[in-house]
């Protein structure tokens, strides 16, 4: 019995040492672990709390500049009104015009109000044209900008002042000989191809089709161009047409022109190329404009120069520089006067296509 008794003691005894041991070495581990104080974190919630912090951040930076901005945008606005075309005698309606801009700032972007607009809205807010049909007549033009911050206004004084001798002849179909020489270099010749030294012209209406991607600025330019086409032509209406079309105009990058025109000649930034039947009259015409080798204005230009040349004044010279035919390279957004009375004579009634320079002469009267 005593004997049973030690052995159950020493078993006991045994499983103590055995024991105790184990609890120790657990309770150093805990204390090592707690006795900094700290929290050891996973990689995981380390880089989470990471991309917290710099999410939080942006927000912050991003309303700052939202607050920026906000403080910056609110601007009352400012107009001042200026000519920029005029006064312009047009023989096709008999008026004296003048082409205004306004220059405007504010933020928010000011809306504009003319006190009124002939070319009705053609060329955008920032521009309008006022008629004067009597020399005797007078406009007092007002431009009022807009925003939500106030208001502002400005005008000017417009009177009939166009050059009376001139209104005459042009009225009587009476042309200078520097007139006629540049347009018959013009008109009689061809900068690409051969035109076959007789005059040609579009005998029906020209409707025009919008193709590629312009630019706003594009589609405003073009407008204005149509509608000054419009009043210097008393023969023949142009129009910007989405079907029924007979002169294409394509916006896009210089190395697709040669697949839409194969006539298409290498250099130009802007081409255009016509075709007429057998009596000379055209009907039909394709325009390109570059969009990726021209900053705007230069575009601008190319939508006057080569959507004037498809009416059938194909030639460029290097006589005037201030026109929209001149053979350098130019920016000119306006036409000038020669330009715009050549262009008047070229759709004068009594000019067909086919029509040779003495045969032009004769019907002009001139010698």
């Amino acid at each position: 019995m005593k004997r049973f008794r030690l052995i159950i003691f020493f078993l006991v005894l045994i499983l103590l040492l055995n024991f105790t041991p184990a609890c120790i070495k657990t309770g150093l581990a805990v204390e090592e672990t707690t006795n900094t104080g700290e929290a050891v974190l996973s990689e995981e919630e380390t880089t989470l709390s990471i991309e917290e912090e710099e999410v939080a951040e942006e927000k912050v930076a991003e309303k700052e500049e939202e607050e920026e901005e906000e403080a910056r945008e609110k601007e009352e606005p400012t107009i001042n009104i200026s000519i920029y075309e005029g006064p312009t005698y047009s023989a096709a309606d008999s008026v004296c015009y003048y082409r205004v801009r306004a220059n405007v700032t504010g933020s928010p972007s000011p809306d504009v109000d003319w006190s009124k607009d002939d070319s009705d809205g053609a060329w955008g807010t920032k521009k309008t044209q006022v008629n004067l049909e009597d020399p005797g007549d007078t406009y007092t033009l007002t431009a009022t900008a807009t925003n939500s911050e106030g208001t502002d206004t400005d005008s000017i004084e417009l009177s009939w002042s166009c050059e009376e001798e001139v209104t005459a002849s042009e009225e009587e179909g009476i042309y200078s000989g520097q007139m006629l020489e540049y347009f018959f270099e013009i008109a009689f010749s061809a900068e690409y191809g051969s035109s076959g030294s007789v005059l040609h012209k579009w005998a029906n209406d020209i409707r025009i089709k919008i193709n590629g991607s312009p630019s706003d600025a594009d589609l405003e330019t073009l407008n204005h161009v149509v509608v000054e086409l419009n009043n210097l032509s008393s023969s023949t209406s142009f129009s910007i047409v989405t079907d029924n079309k007979n002169a294409d105009i394509y916006f896009t990058n210089v190395s697709q022109f040669s697949s839409i025109e194969p006539n298409y000649i290498s250099g130009n930034m802007g081409f255009c190329w016509v075709w007429w039947d057998a009596a000379g009259d055209i009907f039909k015409a394709n325009i390109l404009i570059a969009l990726d080798v021209v900053n705007q204005q230069e575009r601008s230009h190319l939508i006057r120069e080569e959507l004037t040349q498809s009416t059938g004044l194909m030639n460029d010279s290097w006589r005037y520089q201030e026109s929209i035919f001149y053979q350098g390279w130019t920016s000119t957004e306006e036409y000038s006067q020669i330009d715009r009375t050549i262009i008047e004579l070229l759709y004068d009634p009594r000019l067909r296509s086919g029509m040779t320079q003495e045969q032009v002469k004769d019907v002009l009267g001139i010698d």
